[in-house]
């Protein structure tokens, strides 16, 4: 029985490898304050966290790239040879294939105060992206969503901006947040930057879905930010190669909708197969590493992809109807490993007219694991169907999409609907009851205005009785003010009262 070591360490063709190309270092860079960002640190530390591909990029600065590539001699680690140079239009990410073509595209550099915080490349975006062109390497605009960014520096739509998205030698965009919208691609809501894009496929003959490579690295200054994002997460970039190389990763960014991944917007590990293992049988001595995303089984008649394909999907827990299973061309023990969504490893094995047992957990260990899988005798039987029943496909591809949720959202929005067809339904009858209401509303009006005229004569009357009683009580008041005087006076005129 073969073990999962064993079905790990066979080669299964490309894989993505995590990779973080905007690394600072001590002193090279001025801004970097942590006296440990040393490159043999930084090796290390790459090493530590899984990484496959690293870049020093340090501002207009090449002196610690020799020390790195030494640091990573032997280890697996692919050091890409780099600078990060602040033009006049905003950062550019330069890399070439070795040391030699770095320094002598360094040479070649209009830098300002080489040895100073503040140092800055005088040539253009455009002057490097040609001169890294002429030495075999590429270039990807750093962190353009950000501060001194190419699209912060270069905002609309001008010739030279063309030029610069257009130039073969530009292979990528950095960005600090997955979730920015710049992508210079048909899904950019900029026109003017998805316009650009169109112009670059165009312009260099590239195939529809050829954008620049969307990537996110660390633009680290410290060791602890290495290999994480802004937000301090340990998710940068993949990228998809058969081994890393300095070619190998230029072809995977031309490439880029196939090989390169940002991890922030790859999806939460979920069960896949690992392997498969065959002692006895047809296929007796075979193993097979599986690839979590794609695999591909080819071979001519009798090569043994029928007795492959049901040996994987004994994982599913159903019985197949094929008569491969358990023949003589059937292995006598089968070894399938698979991970869950938990990343715990399980062991299964399969002997001979027997189930699927769990070896690493016989009692409580799962012994399914949840596939779609359809053989090609019933993909032609459904085909076959399909050319009478219209329904028969729509069944078998809605075996593979979830519908769950659809469902659920179907039902609520049902559920909704039939509520507001009730309160519809209300409506209508109150109002169809407005015309009632206002033939009522008429005739209370009218009777008002009756009542208002036969009130009016009576109204007057008791506004003129009134009137009249006003008067005669200020008539009265007048009288009785001419009758008293004042005692005062009336004692002067006698002479009896002095002041």
């Amino acid at each position: 029985m073969p073990e999962l070591p064993e079905i790990i360490n066979l080669p299964r063709g490309a894989k993505f490898y995590r990779t973080d190309m905007h690394i600072h270092s001590h002193p090279a860079s001025h801004d970097v304050r942590d006296a440990g960002m040393t490159a043999a640190a930084i090796v290390k530390t790459a090493l530590a966290q899984g990484l496959g591909v690293i870049a020093i990029t340090d501002h207009n600065e090449i002196s610690n790239v020799d020390a790195a590539l030494r640091a990573a001699d032997r280890t697996g680690l692919l050091v890409v040879p780099g600078v990060e140079l602040s033009t006049p239009q905003g950062h550019l990410l330069a890399y070439l294939p070795t040391l030699d073509a770095l320094q002598r595209f360094y040479g070649r550099l209009d830098i300002v105060d080489r040895a100073e915080p503040n140092s800055r490349c005088q040539n253009g975006i455009l002057d490097c992206l040609t001169q890294i062109h002429a030495l075999g390497g590429f270039g990807i605009l750093a962190h353009v969503d950000a501060e001194k960014g190419f699209e912060t520096e270069n905002p609309g739509a001008s010739p030279h901006k063309i030029d610069v998205i257009c130039h073969s030698a530009l292979l990528g965009i950095e960005l600090r947040s997955s979730a920015s919208a710049i992508s210079y691609a048909d899904i950019d809501p900029e026109a003017d930057r998805a316009r650009a894009g169109r112009a670059r496929i165009k312009h260099l003959g590239l195939g529809a879905k050829q954008f620049l490579a969307r990537v996110l690295f660390s633009d680290s200054h410290a060791l602890g930010a290495l290999g994480r994002n802004a937000q301090g997460d340990k998710k940068v970039t993949r990228v998809k190669m058969d081994k890393p190389s300095f070619e190998a990763l230029r072809i995977a960014l031309q490439d880029a909708d196939a090989r390169v991944r940002i991890e922030e917007q790859i999806p939460p590990a979920v069960p896949h197969m690992l392997g498969v293992g065959f002692s006895g049988g047809f296929l007796n001595g075979q193993a097979i590493h599986l690839s979590p995303n794609l695999n591909c089984i080819i071979g001519g008649r009798g090569t043994g992809k029928s007795t492959t394909f049901e040996a994987l999907r004994c994982l599913q827990g159903q019985p197949s109807d094929s008569s491969v299973v358990d023949s003589e061309v059937w292995p006598a023990e089968l070894s399938l490993f698979w991970q869950d969504a938990a990343g715990e490893r399980h062991t299964l094995l399969k002997l001979v007219g027997e189930d699927l047992a769990n070896v690493d957990d016989p009692e409580w260990g799962p012994v399914e694991f949840a596939i779609d899988s359809y053989g090609q005798s019933e993909t032609a039987r459904i085909s076959r169907r399909a050319q009478t029943d219209p329904l028969a496909l729509l069944d078998y591809l809605d075996r593979f999409v979830d519908l769950g949720e659809a469902k659920a959202a179907e039902h609520a929005a049902r559920d909704e609907l039939l509520e507001l067809q009730g309160k519809i339904e209300e409506a209508e009858e109150k109002v169809a009851l407005i015309p009632q209401y206002e033939r009522n509303l008429a005739t209370t009006r009218q009777q008002l205005k009756a009542s208002e005229k036969a009130n009016a004569a009576e109204v007057i009357q008791l506004q003129r009785r009134r009137a009249r009683r006003n008067v005669r009580s200020s008539a009265g008041s007048q009288q009785i003010g001419k009758r008293r005087r004042p005692l005062s006076l009336a004692l002067r005129s006698k002479g009896k009262f002095k002041p």
